[in-house]
């Protein structure tokens, strides 16, 4: 894993958190229902992060050499 790729995961990793952080407010208010809005909230946040974070990681990936036989 190059530094490039291993700063686009620490931002990722800072995004999950601050998601986490989001829901767990947004669901407080909310005591009766808090599991499901937490969930709704969180994995309605998390899946398109971890779908973007998984396209730029390979983006930044770096080209292998080409082995000529």
């Amino acid at each position: 894993m190059n530094p490039h790729q291993k700063i686009a995961v620490a931002v990722m990793d800072v995004f999950i958190l601050a998601e986490l952080c989001l829901s767990m407010f947004m669901a407080h208010s909310h005591p009766e229902n808090f599991t499901p809005v937490f969930f709704k909230i969180f994995l309605g946040m998390l899946i398109p992060t971890l779908i973007v974070a998984r396209m730029v990681v390979r983006k930044l990936r770096t080209p292998e050499p080409s082995i000529e036989p």
